[in-house]
């Protein structure tokens, strides 16, 4: 049970950190309403599934095998995520000058997110998938319907120009915090 439990935690805290994909959702909440974003929801799971499928049946087992390679991952991924961070932190109000947030661009955008090395090399690993990708699929969707939610409150309080790039702000803090905790697990040790 200790084993479920923290998976839980660590897959919802992960999960729940602004990103990429969830700054997506929460715009589309923002612009486009509930419904119309609910379509956002499967395709960031199915972005998730692909990439820890290739990434857990090619470069875990890999990794198993040169276990340099784990910290190597570890460090790519705390790099991606800092590259990530200054991508959204210039970005600024890029949400606030249209282009619609698509199920494409969700799926894409969750497919090549750096949360999904992070979990085949963190937290995937060790663990029976018979219980950790029902788990991880609803803790995707749920945290998924969190960040709609989150978006369409925050776009019914005020349409200013000015929301879009805070959140692409905020996004960026929380992912460059994120980082520095992955590159310390990384040096820390397997």
């Amino acid at each position: 049970m200790p084993d479920f439990a923290s998976f839980l935690l660590a897959g919802l805290a992960l999960l729940a950190t602004p990103g990429p994909t969830n700054t997506l959702l929460a715009a589309s909440g923002a612009t486009r309403g509930i419904r119309a974003s609910l379509p956002l929801v499967p395709a960031e799971l199915a972005g998730y599934l692909i990439a820890l499928a290739v990434l857990t049946l090619v470069l875990v087992p890999l990794a198993d095998r040169l276990p340099i390679l784990t910290t190597a991952l570890r460090i790519v991924a705390a790099l991606f995520l800092l590259w990530s961070a200054r991508k959204l932190w210039l970005a600024g109000r890029a949400l606030s000058r249209g282009s619609p947030v698509t199920p494409a661009r969700v799926f894409f955008t969750t497919l090549l997110n750096p949360k999904a090395l992070v979990f085949a090399v963190v937290l995937f690993p060790g663990r029976d998938p018979a219980w950790a990708v029902p788990l991880f699929s609803a803790l995707v969707s749920g945290v998924a319907v969190a960040w709609i939610l989150a978006g369409h409150a925050l776009g019914r309080l005020g349409r200013s120009a000015a929301v879009p790039g805070r959140v692409n702000r905020l996004t960026a803090v929380g992912l460059g915090l994120f980082a520095v905790l992955v590159a310390g697990s990384a040096l820390g040790g397997p």
